[in-house]
């Protein structure tokens, strides 16, 4: 208004003086001039927010549609067409959906098109109702728009109504298919409405059948959204856990006639509301409420009522009317909640989902009964709640099951179930003298569908082989049963007695076990005791954790497991432990089943460890077939520097990584400490032997290392045709140029030094390295094919150029999988099996060189900026892809457009040095493309060149695990890697019982069967730290084409610097587990337009975090302990130039490895025990960061950083340090964060380039600091230029 009133004063005075100062009328017109722009703008505003010409505004009791309107009917309802009389549109075709990702459109053939929703846990999906080019150039006309028109007001129709049926694998109970609409301006939602119950047919969508929906327009409304005008999207709904419903909808219409539907589920207690009369609150719906203290709860989204019956009185649920007025009205009513008496005569099932507690005996089950029929009351049949009437045959405590009940097997002569009167679940009398049942009960309700139910076990169990022969004892071990009048309960303290013991007495979501996901810990039951069972690998212990176990935001403790109060446990002066244990695994003098302790506060301390024999252990020593009494002295687990105070954890052991048989597997019961003495079966003669399997261990073909299998080699197990070779006198073996491809084995044994200088026109198959190979020139280049290199414990395999010579080293890779022999396809290649692979070319001068001017497509040459710079003629550049404006964040990218990848290589053939400071580069061919100015030209010829030849059948990968050594130097590495970008697909090999050994050997082996073979097998990437224990450096390589991953630490320590990387279609560089602490420093990727294009989210749960990183990236980190500071990335980028994806599902347990150069406070911790300074959250810069890091490319995302969480106090964030992103492309996002709360952005940039281009600097969504918060960026110093929107998404 203020500026209003200054134009319009200027506007008179310039009329009454118009010789005023210049200065005056230059403000007049400066003010005239925003004026003008402002009104333009309102204008603007003002129609794009109206209808268009041809759109009239409604009135009251107008529509423009007829009554029946299709939304989606047909395929093409699934593309945006031309409207308004507009014959083009850049936007006809755009796909009308939330997300093409998520929501796809399908051609049903002879039967209706339909849409599909793949919702997950992140995802919902739908339709969406929306113009989708309007705007100036339209003169404000919608010119495309999806089906039926832009943003309906759904009160102009009666009804929504659609077909559709649901599958998926999804809990039911926790899990209900759900529809809502969007508003799209100002954004808005309806209600929800679960797609069951009256609004269905036949009560359900989940099954194989079409059903048809209806669904009033008046219940979508709200108090904020009565109208329900501007539709934007009609949206099914995920239920954001592990497992979510698969939708497919056909013909989702708007009508004002409802179809009629089959009724056949009617609920009658499906939430807490339920509880009580539809009139009043004040009127309960349950029988015996105050008497029998039944409540109604809420647990993990999951409504229940619980119902303890004590020994005179049972409990439930009233129906029909409940209280009636003065005049014998009825004024208060439960199910069916209308003051009618429900009459079941003619339903089919009652149904619920129920667990049951109590001491359940052949006398005293479970027992649901009715009655009803008017006065006096009738009872039903009583139904025992087990058998073909529930899930598995029985109720659990700790697990929620369906019951299915036939409503004919409740009726009797005298009642069909006319007029229900109440539903009873029964007590087991006076005669029982245990504690009665406890009912949980969710989900009740009366249904004509029949579900089906998880099968019982069979009725008489598999008969189990003969167990192996024990030592006999003078007496038996005391059974299970005899155990409490052996311990006194005033000195006997259990620990774990039962499975409910398995997790904290205030969650069943947090476990009471240590490496419970890693070790897949379990719990079984056997002859009526329950016990656990643990497998250490090779690397990890597991057991069980006390005390507290989480703290809330105020750091109070809100999960505790033994002694389940909070506290911490103290055994200094206690005087036992005690267990019930049975041990399975490969036992030598070196590997013993032991246990051990931890606490005593930070840092904590460890325990003595014990091995479970001789005194401690009834019989001298455990089995596998019979449970064995332990009594440890806590007194024995005391060491110098702890007391066995302040209690942690306790841990059944591994034998570690020096152990090439089974690791021990541990079941164990009835945990306790006691101050109880009590005799164990005594030790037998320590003579005694141990029964052993006698077959021939040859018979075993397979060793078990850092989880994988290989394949045992040797002279005897060549294949037909080929043959062994030993080399002898620290000499390479002379064989014959005339051998057959990958016939001949070349084995240099311990003790054998041998040095390769040749040129070998031999093909081998494998090379196995015991002693130690050298690789390196002495007069001549070196060149040598084979299939595989394997390095084996004690080996060493150097690969070596010098630098005083030019002379190189060519390695070529060629052979094909024999998945017979190797079913986990783990050869072709070169593997370090815990063995020292040593590879170091000559130190490359400069890697990379900007050009100084545009490189034009047809020029046989190019310039770059410096002199002298080392490059040399025959040498090879990679030059980027730097094409402007593809609009890759359009969902049918690259199918819509003639996108072509424009990366090519130049070899030079001349350089000529300037005095102005540059170099003009000729290559051996004209360019094919042009190349901006200000791109890298990547040199990537290096002296030792590992190549995976074009004739070889599968491509090889370099990978080391275990101990040993691992460097990498100045290398090109090309054409590795043979895991893709589809999804993963891994051979799986199961145990049997069968061991192969002696006791003589004390070395057993396990035999595997492989039970799948794998196409798409996973960590075969082009270079592998696979689980290494050694510091290992990847250091200045050129690494060419991988159809997943160029360089990747799995659980390993690796220094990634100086790299150049190219063409690695999932990421450049891979931190895979979270676990990886090396720097990644000065690398520098170039993106060639490969990877799925798609985020981590998609496959992240079905895949159990082990498929991720295939989108296209240049740097991927599962987590935040790395340092990541230095690297560009050029080219094109399927999704995104770096990503983190930090989501602790899956990783939270696994362990930091103990590998030298590891900070101290992170060896061997969890990830979730990390510790952080300042007790707000781990984040980049605490242990790492992300600095000073470049992308200059086309790519969906220049930073995506995906649920990085902290406590609310955290005023800081992870900081993003001296970035700087620009995009090359029309679309795209600078920085997008999903389910993040806050950042620091320092001195970074976000740059779009194109004129017209869409990007938006920052996106977020999903953000994890609650309803309305918005993403926090403190103390930021940000730049973002020549993008749409600076801030976009849900709350940014």
């Amino acid at each position: 208004t203020a500026t209003y009133s200054i134009v319009f004063s200027c506007i008179i005075s310039l009329i009454k003086r118009p010789r005023k100062g210049l200065l005056f009328h230059l403000c007049c017109y400066l003010l005239l001039h925003h004026f003008v722009g402002r009104m333009k703008y309102i204008i603007g505003t003002l129609l794009l927010a109206l209808p268009s010409a041809a759109e009239p505004l409604r009135t009251s009791g107008e529509r423009k549609l007829a009554a029946d309107t299709f939304i989606f009917n047909e395929y093409g309802d699934g593309f945006a067409k031309l409207t308004n009389g507009f014959t083009s549109s850049d936007k006809e075709g755009t796909h009308c959906s939330t997300s093409a990702t998520y929501v796809s459109f399908v051609d049903g053939g002879n039967e209706p098109d339909y849409m599909q929703i793949s919702t997950n846990k992140w995802h919902s999906g739908g339709y969406r109702m929306d113009c989708k080019d309007k705007g100036s150039h339209t003169g404000y006309q919608c010119a495309a728009t999806c089906s039926p028109f832009p943003n309906p007001n759904f009160k102009d129709w009666a009804y929504l109504t659609f077909e559709a049926k649901v599958g998926g694998s999804f809990d039911p109970l926790m899990c209900k298919p759900s529809i809502k609409l969007l508003r799209r301006w100002p954004m808005d939602s309806s209600q929800t409405l679960e797609l069951s119950g009256n609004l269905v047919e036949s009560g359900t969508l989940i099954g194989e059948e079409w059903k048809t929906v209806v669904i009033p327009i008046e219940s979508f409304a709200t108090d904020a959204w009565p109208d329900l005008n501007g539709v934007k999207d009609v949206y099914f709904l995920n239920c954001g856990t592990n497992m979510n419903p698969l939708y497919q909808v056909r013909r989702l219409k708007l009508t004002d006639t409802a179809p009629s539907i089959t009724q056949a589920y009617w609920p009658i207690w499906e939430s807490v509301e339920d509880s009580h009369a539809y009139e009043s609150e004040d009127t309960t719906c349950f029988e015996q409420l105050d008497r029998l203290g039944i409540t109604a709860s809420t647990d993990n989204g999951i409504d229940f009522f619980s119902i303890t019956p004590d020994p005179w009185v049972s409990g439930g649920l009233r129906l029909g009317c409940v209280r009636k007025d003065e005049n014998w009205q009825c004024d208060r009513s439960c199910h069916p909640f209308d003051t009618t008496t429900p009459d079941w005569s003619e339903k089919l099932y009652l149904t619920m989902f129920a667990k049951v507690e109590g001491n359940i005996t052949p006398t005293c089950k479970p027992v649901i009964t009715m009655t009803g029929g008017g006065w006096p009351r009738k009872s039903s049949n009583a139904i025992v709640l087990e058998g073909s009437y529930v899930d598995a045959g029985e109720l659990i405590s700790n697990e929620w099951r369906r019951v299915l009940i036939p409503l004919d097997e409740f009726k009797t002569v005298d009642w069909d179930l006319t007029s229900m009167y109440g539903i009873y679940f029964q007590t087991c009398g006076t005669a029982h003298s245990g504690a009665q049942p406890t009912y949980h009960v969710s989900s009740l309700a009366v249904t004509n569908n029949q579900f089906d139910l998880v099968p019982l076990p069979p009725t008489d169990p598999p008969t189990s082989s003969s167990p192996s022969e024990s030592p006999s004892t003078s007496e038996p071990t005391l059974a299970y049963s005899e155990f409490p009048s052996e311990l006194p309960t005033e000195a006997y303290w259990p620990i774990w007695d039962t499975v409910e013991d398995s997790y904290a007495i205030e969650s069943d979501d947090t476990t009471c076990f240590e490496q419970l996901d890693r070790l897949g810990i379990t719990t079984s039951n056997e002859s009526g005791m329950d016990f656990f069972t643990i497998s250490p690998d090779s690397w990890v212990s597991g057991g069980i954790r006390f005390g507290c176990v989480n703290k809330d935001v105020n750091y109070q403790c809100d999960r505790s497991c033994y002694p389940f109060d909070t506290s911490t446990p103290d055994w200094s002066e206690k005087l036992y432990l005690t267990m019930l244990a049975k041990v399975e695994g490969d036992f030598t003098s070196t590997c013993k089943p032991s246990i051990s302790l931890s606490g005593g506060g930070w840092p904590r301390k460890a325990s003595n460890v014990i091995d479970l024999e001789d005194s401690y252990v009834d019989a001298g020593y455990l089995t596998s077939s019979e449970w064995s009494r332990v009594l440890i002295p806590l007194e024995d687990f005391k060491t110098d520097e702890w007391d066995l105070s302040g209690m942690y954890g306790m841990y059944f052991r591994t034998c570690g990584t020096e152990h090439s048989g089974a690791q021990p597997t541990y079941h164990i019961a009835a945990v306790a400490i006691t101050n109880n003495f009590f005799e164990l079966v005594s030790n037998p003669p320590s003579s005694s032997p141990s029964a052993y399997t006698t077959d021939n261990p040859l018979l075993a073909t397979h060793r078990k290392v850092h989880r994988n299998w290989w394949p045992l080699f040797g002279s005897e197990r060549e294949p037909a045709g080929n043959f062994w070779v030993v080399a002898e006198n620290n000499m390479w073996p002379s064989i014959s140029a005339s051998t057959s491809p990958q016939a001949a084995t070349v084995h240099i044994p311990s003790g054998q030094t041998v040095v390769y200088s040749g040129a070998d026109a031999v093909k081998y198959d494998k090379i196995i390295v015991e002693g130690s190979l050298t690789i390196e020139p002495v007069d001549a280049d070196v060149s040598l094919t084979v299939s595989t290199i394997v390095v084996e414990a004690g080996g060493a395999l150097n690969i070596l150029t010098d630098e005083a010579n030019s002379y190189t080293v060519n390695i070529d890779i060629e052979g094909a999988l024999d998945v017979s022999v190797d079913p986990e396809q783990v050869l072709i290649g070169i593997l370090g099996l815990e063995g020292n692979i040593t590879i170091n070319g000559n130190e490359v001068q400069t890697r990379l060189a900007a050009l100084s001017e545009e490189a034009m497509a047809g020029m046989s040459y190019f310039v770059i900026n410096g002199i002298d710079l080392g490059f040399v003629a025959g040498g090879e550049f990679v030059l980027p892809d730097t094409q402007t404006g593809l609009d890759v964040g359009h969902w049918n990218f690259p199918n819509d457009s003639n996108y072509v990848d424009q990366t090519e290589t130049c070899k030079i053939v001349s350089l000529e040095s300037h005095n102005f400071g540059r170099t003009t580069i000729t290559c051996d061919s004209p360019l094919a493309y042009s190349h901006s100015i200000g791109c890298n030209a990547a040199y990537v010829t290096r002296s030792v060149n590992l190549v995976t030849t074009p004739a070889s059948t599968d491509r090889g990968h370099l990978l080391h695990t275990g101990t040993g050594k691992f460097e990498v130097r100045n290398a090109r590495i090309e054409n590795f890697g043979r895991t893709t970008i589809a999804e993963i697909n891994s051979t799986v090999m199961s145990a049997t019982d069968l061991k192969f050994g002696t006791q003589e050997t004390s070395h057993l082996i396990k035999r595997f069967e492989v039970s799948h073979v794998g196409t798409n097998q996973i960590a075969r990437y082009a270079v592998h730290a696979h689980h290494s224990l050694v510091e290992g450096y990847v250091v200045g390589n050129a690494i060419i084409q991988s159809p997943r991953d160029g360089c990747v630490a799995h659980d390993s320590r690796v220094y990634i610097v100086d790299n150049i990387i190219v063409g690695a279609d999932g990421t450049g560089i891979f931190l895979e587990d979270g676990t990886e602490t090396g720097p990644v420093l000065n690398n520098y990727i170039i993106g060639t337009g490969g990877g799925t294009r798609g985020g981590d989210d998609g496959r992240f749960s079905t895949q159990k975090g082990l498929d991720m990183a295939h989108g296209g990236f240049g740097i991927w980190a599962r987590g935040k302990l790395a340092l990541i500071q230095g690297n560009h990335v050029e080219g094109h980028f399927g999704f995104a130039a770096y990503a983190f994806f930090v989501h602790p599902n899956f990783i939270s347990d696994k362990v930091v490895p103990d590998v030298p150069g590891t900070p101290p406070m992170l060896v061997g911790r969890a990830l979730k025990d990390i510790p952080t300074p300042d007790g707000t959250g781990l984040k980049l810069q605490t242990y790492g960061g992300f600095i000073d890091n470049t992308a200059v490319g086309t790519f969906q995302v220049g930073i995506d950083m995906s649920y990085f969480s902290s406590t609310g106090d955290d005023t800081v964030g992870s900081i993003i340090s001296g970035a700087r992103i620009r995009n090359l492309a029309k679309s795209g996002f600078g920085l997008k964060t999903t389910h993040s709360r806050i950042f620091t952005l320092d001195d970074v940039v976000i740059e779009g380039t194109v004129s017209d281009n869409t990007m938006i600097g920052i996106w977020c969504n999903s953000l994890n600091c609650g309803t309305g918060c918005m993403l926090q960026t403190p103390n930021t110093t940000l730049v973002i230029t020549d993008v749409l929107e600076v801030r976009d998404g849900n709350n940014c």
